[in-house]
């Protein structure tokens, strides 16, 4: 059975589809990317049955308003941790896909009652060489104004850019996901995580990428080889880390639903 609610927090609406919970077993919460929503995971109601399942859509994304306080990332993990304390859930294991890799990156560095166990980061932006389309738009938002920019990501523009070129079913799932986001919001969080380039150690890796190679908790990072295999300095920072290839697979590496929830099942299990 499936739970569908919107969550009061802080005078926000936090949207949350949720499995039955049962006690004997453990607790997978999911967290989306830039203009995505649940709809990125759902496939793990299909492959992780064995496990209390939580999905959100953060604010201005998918079936939550825009927040009326903030649309920074800090806030957005915060939003998490305070999800977790109206639901009740004491421990956790935390999966973010792209930017929701960086949402959980700041919310495991603010568990401050170390809720969450275990941390997969799935093509998170650790470095300034893995936050490319972010940069394409924000550079749009910053150069248009909000009537155009609106028009751009939900109507016919980003779509052909991008989705519609790319030619397989995650970009078409995150397109539908993309034409529900409130485009302002987007495009801010778009441009909060360029300007993590700012950031930059010697390395390349930026702020988000530092902060989640110091998590002193058990985590993976998961990526496609695809998606980064011209990303030359981002690979060595990431082979210096735990982390999971996928074969080539693209940014969505979740896209192979059945190898993708097999490793997260392996994951969980090693934390036993």
């Amino acid at each position: 059975m499936l739970n569908e609610q919107w969550l009061d927090i802080d005078d926000d609406k936090l949207y949350c589809l949720s499995t039955q919970f049962e006690s004997s077993k453990k607790t997978v919460v999911f967290i989306h990317g830039l203009g995505e929503s649940h709809l990125c995971f759902v496939d793990a109601l299909d492959y992780l049955a064995q496990y209390n399942l939580v999905m959100f859509d953060m604010c201005g994304y998918g079936y939550s308003p825009a927040s009326n306080i903030s649309h920074t990332t800090e806030f957005q993990a915060l939003r998490v941790l305070k999800a977790l304390d109206l639901l009740e859930v004491k421990k956790c294991v935390l999966i973010g896909h792209s930017w929701g890799g960086d949402v959980g990156t700041l919310a495991c560095n603010l568990d401050d009652q170390n809720r969450i166990d275990g941390f997969i980061n799935a093509e998170g932006g650790l470095h300034e060489e893995s936050i490319i389309l972010s940069k394409i738009i924000s550079d749009k938002y910053r150069s248009t104004d909000k009537v155009e920019f609106e028009s751009w990501v939900h109507g016919d523009g980003f779509a052909k850019q991008f989705s519609f070129s790319w030619g397989h079913s995650a970009g078409i799932k995150y397109l539908s996901s993309l034409r529900r986001c409130s485009s302002t919001v987007l495009g801010e969080t778009a441009s909060e995580i360029y300007a993590q380039h700012k950031t930059l150690d010697s390395r390349g890796v930026v702020e988000w990428g530092q902060m989640y190679e110091n998590l002193d908790l058990p985590k993976c990072y998961f990526w496609g080889t695809n998606s980064l295999d011209e990303c030359k300095e981002a690979l060595n920072f990431i082979n210096s880390l735990e982390n999971i290839p996928f074969q080539n697979a693209n940014h969505w590496v979740q896209n192979d639903a059945s190898l993708f929830y097999k490793e997260v099942d392996k994951f969980i299990s090693h934390l036993e």
